[in-house]
């Protein structure tokens, strides 16, 4: 007889709480393993449980583990998790350029050379060479096309093919772009200095071409672990694989339909094509999710199918109140009953609870100022938190400039010489990106910073303050914190990786979502995608907004609005009766079935469709529920759920 011996307790509860396909994401001992989760779904409970279990059944040694990421929280999230797990040594999980910048610091100084200096001002780099080659480009634009190259590891000579295949229109002209790049790397080179992505692509160089380290930085690190996978660029990709060294022992996890950073040269078709990327990798996929009611899993999935890309996403939740569609006349008026809308929500649920997501930074400068108005507390700067603006004012500083700004940070307002100090050009320049006055946690997070800079300068180390707190994170505790009376105001590309209980997406005007700056197949689909992460925010309340007019324009509603109205609703739209109806007027039982759909959807009946369409759906009836669909503007999956039309006699 065989006895099958129980789990140890610790390992237990590493699986305590977990349904089957987390279990097995978690206990799996294939590699390499693709675990595709979808929103809601726990995947960063399952990656850093499956990193907690192989530890604790000895498969991985924690010494030898490195997590990657891509967002300091996500990193610092990643390490309070796992040391919540009560892992006894303490694993890496970092940025990718934490990482990188950690790898070329402790080589050089291994070899008594000086560490490498991160620019602290890219767009002051580029704004001279921009002015020596008399190029008439902004200076982000410029850098942006520079991002765009080195992401995609495109070479300079390459780059007018790049944009012709892309095709994407470039800022400088194409056939001055290799002087760009070479004024733009000659320029940093005089300075001693570096910038982000030279510190991926030094490493990626390094494994290349020093065997001796290459064989050392292999040794060192031999379980891979990658959260966010389908945010891999090929430059990111390519220092993941020069680290790995084709060994197996590596952990993706991500969500294909999240894949909102094209722009950064993220592709999701790495996940979506794992099995060609990495031959003979197992995939788990999570399909459950835990955070979002059908109605709000239902709204966001009628996105993506409308938009041509497949979701099986189910809830795990009970059944949740009707997501709601309003149209405004203008956006002054959707700014003040989103006001009044969220300040009833905050009461209910806690201002913490409640989030206002918009498609870009300037739709939410009149949301503000409503909510503002109405007396509602909002979680400043669009999503960048206090910490995060503290560390990138103090970025901009030289030594001598951070110096004087913690001495007047440690002044405090009684001190009377604080006056005089906080109205000098470095305390200016932190202040115009936070203000520690009315949140006393804002100024318990400034001193924190503060306190850090102190010890930094000091210690006299080497390199930037930056690099300090890359290589010692020092402020895990703070990262992702929101005032517990402050409504959070954020863009939708910040609001990924978060969630609350209610949530209104405003502004889902045509030429926002998507925005008219999409016009590839490629980028119209990464805009589905977006529109589908803000609606996945939200737990159970979900209202969208949209607009017939912004800043004097007309607008009409986003194109996969009616896809979100029609799947959102707690139960089908009641559809007209099936049988053969008599009418003095034959489009009756349909002008009524309209009715009923616009109510349900929050709409008036033309944004349903037009009289031309129901008379044309009379005459000639749909041929299937996808003819019907797409007469209509919405989903397949929604169509079948209005039953047949009925027919006129």
């Amino acid at each position: 007889m065989t006895f099958v011996s129980a789990p140890p307790p610790d390992v237990r509860r590493l699986l305590a709480g977990l349904d089957p396909q987390q279990v097995l994401a978690v206990t799996t001992d294939a590699a390499p393993l693709a675990v595709i989760a979808a929103a809601g779904s726990g995947k960063t409970t399952v990656l850093t449980r499956r990193i907690a279990h192989r530890v604790a059944t000895g498969s991985a040694d924690p010494a030898r583990v490195l997590a990657l990421t891509f967002t300091r929280d996500a990193a610092g999230e990643l390490r309070r998790r796992l040391r919540q797990l009560a892992i006894e040594q303490p694993v890496e999980a970092g940025t990718f350029h934490s990482v990188a910048l950690r790898l070329l610091t402790d080589r050089a100084l291994a070899a008594n050379a000086a560490p490498p200096q991160v620019a602290p001002d890219r767009l002051r780099l580029v704004r001279e060479c921009i002015t020596e080659l008399r190029l008439g480009v902004a200076p982000g634009a410029a850098l942006a096309d520079i991002d765009w190259a080195r992401a995609r590891l495109v070479s300079p000579a390459g780059y007018a093919a790049a944009c012709r295949a892309a095709r994407r229109r470039s800022a400088v002209a194409t056939d001055r772009f290799v002087d760009l790049v070479t004024a733009y790397e000659r320029l940093k080179q005089r300075r001693g200095v570096i910038d982000f992505d030279d510190l991926l692509a030094r490493v990626v160089h390094a494994l290349h071409t020093d065997e001796q380290w290459s064989d050392a930085m292999r040794w060192r690190y031999r379980h891979f672990f990658v959260d966010e996978a389908q945010d891999l660029n090929p430059l990111q990709h390519a220092l993941l694989e020069a680290l790995r060294g084709g060994r197996g022992d590596l952990c993706l996890v991500g969500d294909p339909r999240q894949a909102i950073y094209g722009w950064n040269g993220a592709e999701p078709q790495l996940l979506v094509d794992v099995e060609q990327t990495y031959p003979g990798v197992t995939i788990v996929r999570l399909g459950a999710n835990y955070r979002c009611t059908p109605q709000v899993v239902r709204a966001g999935a009628s996105v993506l199918v409308a938009a041509g890309q497949a979701d099986d996403t189910r809830s795990e939740r009970p059944e949740g109140p009707a997501v709601t569609v309003r149209r405004f006349t203008d956006a002054a008026a959707e700014a003040r009953t989103i006001a009044g809308h969220v300040r009833a929500l905050a009461a209910q649920r806690g201002a913490a609870d409640v989030a206002v997501l918009a498609r870009t930074n300037e739709q939410l400068a009149p949301i503000e100022r409503a909510l503002t108005a109405a007396g509602v507390g909002v979680a400043r700067a669009a999503g960048r938190s206090v910490l995060e603006r503290t560390l990138t004012a103090t970025q901009r500083m030289s030594r001598e400039q951070l110096a004087t700004w913690v001495a007047a940070v440690f002044a405090g307002p009684d001190d009377p010489s604080a006056e005089r100090r906080g109205s000098s050009p470095d305390r200016q320049s932190a202040d115009e990106s936070f203000d520690d006055r009315d949140d006393p946690h804002d100024g318990t997070v400034v001193r924190r910073v503060a306190e850090e800079a102190d010890r930094f300068l000091t210690a006299a180390a080497p390199g930037t303050f930056r690099a300090w707190v890359e290589a010692r994170s020092p402020f895990d505790d703070l990262h992702g914190h929101q005032p517990r009376d402050a409504v959070a105001l954020l863009t939708f590309h910040a609001a990924k990786g978060r969630e609350w209980s209610a949530v209104v997406v405003a502004g889902a005007d045509d030429g926002l979502v998507p925005h008219a700056s999409a016009t590839s197949a490629a980028q119209l689909a990464e805009e589905a995608r977006l529109f589908y992460v803000a609606l996945t925010r939200a737990g159970e309340h979900l209202l969208v907004t949209h607009t017939e007019q912004r800043e004097g324009r007309p607008t009409g509603p986003s194109r996969w609005l009616a896809a979100v109205a029609s799947a959102g609703v707690a139960e089908p739209i009641a559809a007209p009766p099936s049988r053969r109806v008599r009418a003095a007027d034959p489009l009756t039982p349909y002008r009524e079935w309209r009715a009923a759909v616009a109510r349900a959807a929050g709409q008036q009946e033309a944004a349903v469709c037009s009289d031309r369409v129901l008379r044309s759906l009379a005459e000639s009836p749909p041929a299937s529920s996808a003819d019907l669909a797409r007469r209509l503007g919405i989903t397949e999956s929604a169509a079948q759920r209005l039953r047949p039309l009925p027919q006129t006699a």
